[in-house]
């Protein structure tokens, strides 16, 4: 079995280093390959067709190897070693690393979608979701100031507490497949898995491999709901929000607050209008034997 592994260059400050990983993956008969993302032509390297690409490192690293995945028939195998973490916890892969790599020869492919926002930026893949309105704020703010960790996760719904104290709604003309949605909104979250930004559940049943995207928002009527959500833990609870699903989501004026993936709109300009689908082909992600159920 080959194996690239692709890791973030700040993993091993989350979690074991390279030489950790290879003597783990070497227990398991494995002599993996390691490589650095920030060093490697991932489309170049996946012309050697190992038989695993395993992606270490935070939602970054995972998003960025697993939008390159579809259609190249090499599945993906998820490490988690950052902060959130949303992309493993929706897929159900947590534990430590020397139980999930355990589980990789005997685990079972997941199918996995990849989103694709089209503006005037171009063209942006992604795999957690796009989002607009005061969480979209809250994160950017808390990014921009440079805080990490735990802390970063604490001072981000911290913040997006006080927005919706102290904040409107914004505005979006949407439309979900051809159907009007257009409303004045706390958050509006185009979501492909179940959690995002400082490890939100918003979209609690989304199925990431099941051709749909959940659009997840919450108006002024229930801001108190949120606000007491936020401030109870969020475990066990369902979150005030409002859910449908489509294929095809269309917004008039995305505004300045605008997140693609994990990234933030930087440009004081407004975003204009975003088309926001999934690709048609998928990624697949092996879920490794050793771990089940949820986070």
């Amino acid at each position: 079995m080959r194996v690239l592994l692709v890791c973030s260059p700040s993993a091993a400050n989350d979690g074991p280093s390279q030489d950790d990983l290879r003597s783990m993956f070497r227990q398991e008969g494995i002599e993996p390959t390691c490589r650095l993302i920030s060093e490697i032509d991932l489309s170049e390297a996946l012309h050697d067709k190992p038989d695993l690409v395993v992606a270490v490192g935070g939602d970054g690293t995972v998003s960025s190897i697993l939008t390159q995945m579809p259609g190249c028939g090499i599945p993906v195998a998820v490490l988690p070693q950052g902060t959130a973490n949303n992309i493993a916890r929706s897929l159900g892969v947590y534990g430590s690393a020397r139980q999930i790599i355990a589980g990789l020869k005997t685990g079972h492919p997941m199918a996995v979608d990849i989103g694709v926002a089209t503006g005037a930026w171009g063209r942006h893949r992604f795999v957690e979701g796009v989002g607009l309105g005061l969480l979209v704020q809250a994160m950017a703010d808390i990014n921009a100031a440079g805080t990490a960790g735990d802390e970063q996760l604490r001072s981000c719904r911290k913040e997006f507490a006080t927005k919706l104290i102290e904040e409107e709604c914004h505005h979006f003309d949407v439309s979900v497949d051809g159907h009007d949605l257009s409303g004045d909104y706390l958050i509006f979250e185009i979501m492909n898995i179940g959690y995002v930004g400082p490890v939100l559940p918003l979209a609690r049943k989304a199925d990431p491999g099941d051709g749909l995207l959940d659009i997840v928002y919450s108006t002024a009527i229930r801001r108190g709901e949120m606000l007491q959500w936020l401030s109870t833990g969020l475990k066990g609870l369902d979150p005030p929000v409002e859910v449908v699903r489509g294929r095809k989501i269309e917004v008039a004026e995305a505004g300045t607050a605008l997140r693609l993936g994990d990234n933030f709109s930087s440009s004081p300009a407004k975003a204009g209008k975003m088309v926001v689908e999934l690709e048609h082909e998928q990624a697949s992600v092996i879920i490794p034997s050793t771990i089940s159920g949820q986070t």
